[in-house]
């Protein structure tokens, strides 16, 4: 062979060399668009920014997958013309900026014009806008920069609406590089939550595509505060223990504000919420600067709460150093965090006189001091010390006690039924007007109870006196003269009509039945039994004694309904309608509903109108009978129905379900004797029981949902407890769970547990034995033989 043949020819040579060559435009933008959106929360934070440019009073987001699969921001801004449609997703398309020397002065979110161009071509855009001279909304939608068709007339409401759909599906890689969806979901949310603290008087929320709760929510308005808004996101907890600092400086010119935690507040993870001109940033010399002056204060490895929002120069700070635009820098940073360090040590060296630890402290100090007296002191002391400078300190219960002759004071007993996990959850003492007294009550307290509970009454703090002081309470305080000659009118016609169904021979006799079939010690079990949890809509779990029982407590609930009403027939209380119904359409309802046995095919030729008709007639001519007694007030004038009998003394209309009122009222037309006088009081108290119980139980489908909700949610719990180890807010999965438990409140099923409490504080119901025979009260477990077998294990 030659050389010839041996050795490659110049045009290989050159073909196999590296070419410079200029990439396809769709390349170029999806490298661009992966430097802008790094994440969904990156992808938030550009939308938020154009809701704020827009003058938003309203921002609502939604976001599925932890943003991946979906992201939903809504806001009532000026929308967007339908000319500039076309463009909107455009590179380099903008409303904010001409040319560069505008940078100088830029006091808008966005002027590059990339974030929607960026989101295009990773996602699929919706949008959907509206402006104040558009007489519809118009409906776009993008791919990769461009819009897809010509922009559709659709129904809506001033503002826009865009959605972003498949985050990164494109781009494989960069979605499996992010975290898990419950993490990116965390994220989101809490860009949500800082743009809520820094900007009070807009109103946000957020929530996930799917739960029907909302995780974030704030009322907006110009009388907010950060403070509120803090207090709202982050819990009392924490806005309590925050100062206020302001500086205002000439050189260099720049003003900063905030809110900051105290020496005595500090977490495993901090929190530095910074705004530089109104946008969301980073700044390493600020974070490191705060992180010093707390760093001799706080115990180590603990870190402060602050937010500072910072103004300067717009020409003096350049926002253009990132791709994501969260990191800025601007001139004068080293003396302008020096200022920022004096101020906030001094507000910690004056808020350091007042320190709180948590200490083993015994029951009985020298000087007859107890430990609630001994710290009340102290911050007073501390308080006199600090007061212009510390956050004013929570409203604390004090409970005076006499003072000791001879012997020390002993620690003071706390009330169980005021500790809240939950600021939502309502103490069980609050949902019930009156003690269930083992006696039937006189005559006046049962007029003076159902002038109470007639009407609405105002919530009032816990600290003004028990549930039983507040029952007795005049409805309306405030009024007097005629006021309140009609309220002494009012008691004393209840007054009357107690005294004299008191004295029926037909209720006496009820009475006396109901007494003798009762089994007193089935009933003492039910009066001390604990409630365990649900079972289905009307089962649940209970401890009586050291047993775990299943109990119906629909049944157990009704007879015991059915046993007070009769013990106060005449005064049983009412719950006044927030608007009157009228009663010709409510018995349509009841007769058209499937419980009555009605069926629209079988019985077609059924005048329902004319039935429902005859029954107003029927309620109307017994409505004396039924307002005196029952307190079920009817309005003979208008036909119309003002309020519903009370029977289970229940203080609060929270959580009840009117859904059965139409039923319930057909039934007292089909289903009472009105010949005889015992049949009919017998009928009405058992037809009005059952319908007072069935105000709490949960339907089938609460139960049903609340089930497949806890199977759906079981991994999705189970990442959020990792991803929140992971993140170092707690050292292991127990103490995350034990977290997650103090913050659900326990508000599933909340009616099965008031059923409960109502059945155990009436201490004068016994129930009838035949209750114990039939399966209404089952033993499942001998509580005791399981702790012997677990000790053996």
């Amino acid at each position: 062979m030659d050389d010839a043949s041996k050795s490659p020819s110049g045009a290989e040579k050159e073909a196999g060399e590296p070419r410079i060559v200029q990439l396809e435009e769709t390349v170029i933008n999806r490298i661009a668009a992966g430097e802008v959106v790094v994440r969904p929360a990156n992808a938030l934070k550009e939308l938020l920014e154009n809701c704020l440019d827009a003058g938003s009073k309203h921002i609502s987001v939604m976001a599925k997958g932890g943003g991946l699969k979906m992201l939903r921001i809504e806001d009532d801004g000026h929308g967007i013309r339908h000319d500039d449609l076309h463009m909107l997703c455009e590179r380099f398309t903008t409303s904010k900026l001409k040319k560069y020397e505008d940078l100088e002065s830029i006091s808008t979110f966005g002027f590059r014009g990339e974030a929607l161009a960026s989101i295009s071509h990773v996602a699929h855009v919706t949008v959907t806008t509206m402006t104040a001279k558009d007489s519809c909304a118009r409906v776009a939608q993008y791919l990769d920069g461009k819009l897809k068709g010509p922009a559709r007339p659709c129904a809506g409401t001033p503002g826009t609406t865009l959605v972003v759909e498949d985050m990164f599906y494109n781009n494989p890689t960069r979605k499996q590089a992010l975290g898990k969806e419950s993490m990116e979901h965390a994220k989101v949310l809490e860009v949500v939550q800082r743009y809520a603290v820094h900007y009070p008087t807009v109103a946000f929320s957020c929530r996930k595509a799917t739960s029907s709760v909302t995780e974030l929510s704030t009322v907006g308005g110009n009388g907010l505060t950060s403070q509120d808004v803090i207090a709202t996101i982050y819990g009392r907890s924490i806005s309590q223990e925050l100062f206020s600092f302001e500086i205002a400086s000439d050189d260099p010119k720049f003003t900063c504000r905030g809110w900051a935690s105290g020496p005595n507040y500090s977490a495993r993870s901090g929190t530095l919420i910074l705004f530089i001109n109104n946008r969301l940033v980073e700044c390493s010399p600020l974070r490191r600067a705060i992180e010093a002056v707390y760093q001799p204060v706080l115990p180590r490895h603990q870190h402060p709460w602050v937010y500072v929002a910072l103004d300067v120069d717009p020409a003096a700070i350049d926002v253009n150093v990132h791709p994501t635009k969260m990191e800025v820098q601007f001139l004068h940073e080293e003396s302008i965090a020096g200022q920022l360090q004096e101020v906030l040590t001094a507000r910690l060296r004056e808020a350091g006189g007042a320190r709180t630890f948590s200490a083993a402290v015994p029951g009985v100090l020298g000087g007859g001091k107890t430990k609630a007296s001994l710290f009340q002191s102290g911050a007073t002391e501390a308080a006199a010390s600090s007061s212009d400078c510390a956050p004013p300190p929570a409203k604390q219960q004090r409970t005076e006690a006499p003072p000791a002759m001879d012997k020390p004071s002993s620690a003071p007993v706390l009330n169980p039924v005021r500790v809240r996990t939950d600021h939502r959850q309502r103490s069980l003492q609050s949902m019930f007007q009156e003690s269930q007294a083992s006696q039937a009550p006189t005559a006046s307290q049962a007029a003076a109870v159902t002038a109470a509970v007639s009407e609405p009454q105002p919530e009032q703090d816990e600290s003004q006196g028990s549930d039983q002081d507040r029952a007795l309470v005049p409805t309306d305080p405030g009024q007097g003269g005629e006021s309140a000659t009609h309220a002494q009118a009012i008691s004393a016609t209840r007054r009357e009509a107690f005294e004299e169904a008191q004295q029926l021979t037909s209720i006496e006799e009820l009475r006396e039945a109901a007494e003798l079939a009762g089994d007193s010690k089935f009933s003492k079990s039910v009066h001390q039994s604990v409630y365990v949890g649900p079972v289905s809509s009307e089962l649940v779990l209970l401890q009586c004694g050291a047993a775990l029982c299943l109990a119906n407590l629909a049944i157990l609930a009704r007879e015991c309904a059915y046993q007070r009403m009769l013990r106060l027939v005449g005064g049983i209380g009412s719950i006044t309608l927030a608007a009157p119904l009228p009663l010709g359409e409510l018995l349509q309802l009841g007769i058209e509903d499937p419980d009555s046995g009605y069926d629209p095919e079988v019985h077609r030729s059924v005048d329902v109108e004319g039935l429902a008709a005859r029954f107003v007639a029927l309620l109307l001519e017994k409505a004396e009978l039924l307002n005196e007694y029952f307190m079920l007030d009817i309005d003979t004038e208008t036909s119309q129905l003002r309020a519903v009998p009370n029977g289970l003394g229940l203080n609060s209309d929270l959580g009840l379900s009117m859904e059965g009122l139409p039923l319930y009222l057909l039934r007292l037309c089909t289903q009472v004797n009105w010949e005889e006088e015992k049949a009919c009081l017998d009928s009405i108290c058992r037809i009005t029981a059952e319908f007072c119980v069935d105000l709490l139980l949960p339907s089938a489908e609460e139960v049903a949902a609340l089930a497949g909700g806890r199977k759906s949610t079981q991994a999705a719990t189970a990442e959020s407890l990792n991803a929140a180890v992971e993140a170092g807010e707690f050292e292991d999965i127990a103490a995350a769970l034990a977290a997650k438990k103090r913050s659900s409140g326990g508000q599933e099923l909340q009616g099965l547990r008031q059923l409960h409490e109502a059945v155990r504080r009436d201490a004068a119901c016994c129930w009838p034995r035949e209750l114990a025979r039939d399966g209404s009260l089952l033993d499942l477990v001998s509580l005791d033989q399981l702790y012997k077998i677990f000790e053996r294990c």
